[in-house]
């Protein structure tokens, strides 16, 4: 690069980038997304086009096939339903049908249909590469001390009584049996809580939420849901800690018991709305103990999402600072978004960009939100959609990397630089984003690997995944102004 300095050219030194070919890090289980709440809403939308496919079709292909995401891990939420005696404080798709409603009442494996569909859907889209993990967010409303599924009356309290303890996990172990051996849909990973040391689950709340304290009763239901998995023999590995931020997830690790930690947990969660990457060096030192190729745990960043802002790449910048961090410095084995699509009418309500997808939920015809949500000016039926620059950011992660391919370490942090190779070691790719208002040249060192084809994938804010095959100097790559690129070289 050259600029004019006092009348003068300089040329300016090009940024070379290491790729550390030869020491492969982490492996990559894949890319996904929780099921809820999004999937609560879409996967009732059977509205069909003149084609005669339907809208909730169109919706799992840009999310599960290599043409859209190339997505591969699913997390189902077993809802909680909420008491029908309360005033509605859940809006339409948060609301996730429990499988009883009543304490009485008999177990209705349709309660959930619409999730259950894009389940269902997600599995058969992929090629031998599922991965699914099931969650819970509340218990049913009816084992809670409010009889309600948002929380307890004071935040900060336990909102299920200890005493249900056995007869909750009992209740989601049905679930699970019913999910892998009825529907035939194999269940990797369950945990039995959701964001629980957190103190913001309170009663009458906009979403499921219940507070289970760090130590003693975190331990306890995860040993409870262990015991009830052996004695059904049902294959499903235990997940912990599962918290809002890596911080307390690392806390919640520290304080359950040793059995737990020894015994019971295959992979600890965390989610990425704070950032500490003290924290996150130290779930990798837990995690990766004895090196990359002997970990003690999986790890997976499993619940993130970036809405306040303008649909752009500096909004989409927050996704892609966390996916550097936690491959780079976490080490996590998969990434996944919260919302795939979310709601485009609160959206438009509070002027952001929440969700991968922003789709309508409501219908002008029929809006059970009347009174509480307006969207009698929203020039939007129900079931359109807008797909946001954060989709197109995850696309040059996930449609590339994908699950078996390694982590490789780099020196390109500036450019928020994520390596990976195949098993094979015939594909390389190397991810980079420039913040610069300038374009930028950089020099790619690739440690030996010798490539015999190369397509960049570039994408910004009017670029969307623009691809051309590179011909010559493959190592020079011109990086555009305030972009993200993607390398993918082949030997």
């Amino acid at each position: 690069m050259m600029v004019s300095l006092n009348s003068q050219l300089v040329r300016l030194p090009m940024k070379t980038i290491t790729i550390d070919i030869n020491k492969p890090q982490q492996i990559i289980d894949g890319w996904g997304t929780s099921l809820c709440w999004w999937a609560n809403a879409a996967g009732g939308w059977t509205m069909k086009d003149i084609y005669g496919k339907e809208k909730r079709e169109e919706m799992l292909q840009l999310f599960f096939t290599e043409e859209g995401l190339n997505l591969n891990i699913v997390r189902y939420n077993i809802g909680g339903g909420d008491n029908p005696d309360e005033k509605q404080h859940m809006f339409h798709a948060r609301g996730i049908p429990g499988y009883k409603e009543l304490p009485d009442s008999k177990y209705n494996p349709e309660a959930d249909w619409r999730q259950l569909w894009v389940l269902k859907r997600a599995q058969q889209l992929r090629k031998g590469d599922f991965i699914h993990e099931v969650f819970v967010n509340s218990p049913p409303w009816w084992m809670t001390k409010s009889l309600c599924s948002s929380g307890n009356v004071e935040a900060g309290d336990e909102n299920l009584d200890k005493s249900r303890n056995d007869e909750f996990i009992e209740y989601c172990v049905d679930v699970l049996e019913y999910l892998q051996k009825d529907l035939g849909i194999k269940v990797d990973y369950f945990i039995p809580m959701n964001e629980a040391a957190s103190d913001y689950w309170a009663k009458g709340q906009r979403q499921e939420g219940n507070k289970v304290n760090q130590g003693e009763s975190q331990t306890k239901l995860l040993t409870l849901a262990y015991e009830k998995l052996q004695q059904r023999k049902l294959d499903i590995s235990i997940t912990g800690t599962d918290e809002t931020n890596p911080t307390i997830a690392l806390q919640s690790y520290h304080m359950l018991d040793a059995s737990v930690k020894e015994d019971i947990l295959k992979k600890i969660n965390y989610h990425h709305y704070d950032e500490d990457d003290d924290a996150l060096r130290q779930l990798q030192q837990i995690t990766y103990r004895n090196g990359f190729d002997s970990p003690k745990y999986k790890l997976w960043m499993d619940e993130v999402c970036y809405g306040d802002g303008k649909d752009n790449l500096d909004l989409a910048k927050m996704l892609i600072t966390a996916i550097d961090r936690d491959l780079n410095i976490a080490h996590a084995n998969a990434w996944l978004i919260w919302q795939a699509i979310d709601t485009m009418a609160e959206n438009i309500v509070n002027q952001c960009h929440w969700g991968l997808v922003e789709g309508m939920y409501q219908d002008h015809k029929n809006n059970e939100l009347e009174g509480i949500l307006d969207i009698t000016d929203m020039e939007f039926d129900l079931g359109d959609y807008v797909i946001t620059t954060q989709y197109y950011v995850l696309g040059h992660y996930s449609k590339y990397i994908q699950q078996g391919y390694f982590i490789l370490g780099n020196d390109g942090r500036e450019f928020n630089c994520v390596s990976a190779i195949s098993p094979e070691q015939d594909v390389l790719v190397i991810v980079l984003y420039n913040d610069d208002n300038l374009n930028k040249t950089i020099v790619l060192k690739l440690d030996g690997f010798v490539p015999q084809m190369a397509i960049k994938i570039v994408s910004n804010d009017v670029k969307k995944w623009a691809t051309t095959q590179l011909k010559e100097n493959f190592m020079n790559i011109e990086l555009e102004a305030k972009s993200i690129t993607t390398i993918k070289y082949m030997k």
